[in-house]
């Protein structure tokens, strides 16, 4: 159980750390506007950013899973 709290908080805390970093840069809301056409599109998934949140949510829904059926 323990490790699920923790991994709430990693995934939530990571969150609002990459927010805090933005907002401190000034990139929070700002847009480009030079962007191709197929990123205008398409502007989360081709971001690096949003593919790496996604694998971590997904591994750690991953353990969250094994760790539950391993304790029934």
């Amino acid at each position: 159980m323990i490790w699920i709290i923790l991994s709430a908080a990693v995934l939530v805390g990571g969150g609002l750390w990459t927010a805090s970093i933005m907002r401190r840069s000034g990139a929070l809301g700002r847009k480009d506007t030079d962007n191709s056409g197929p990123v205008r599109h398409h502007p989360y998934m081709l971001n690096p950013v949003v593919w790496l949140y996604l694998a971590v949510f997904v591994v750690f829904i991953g353990i969250i899973i094994v760790v539950w059926i391993k304790g029934r």
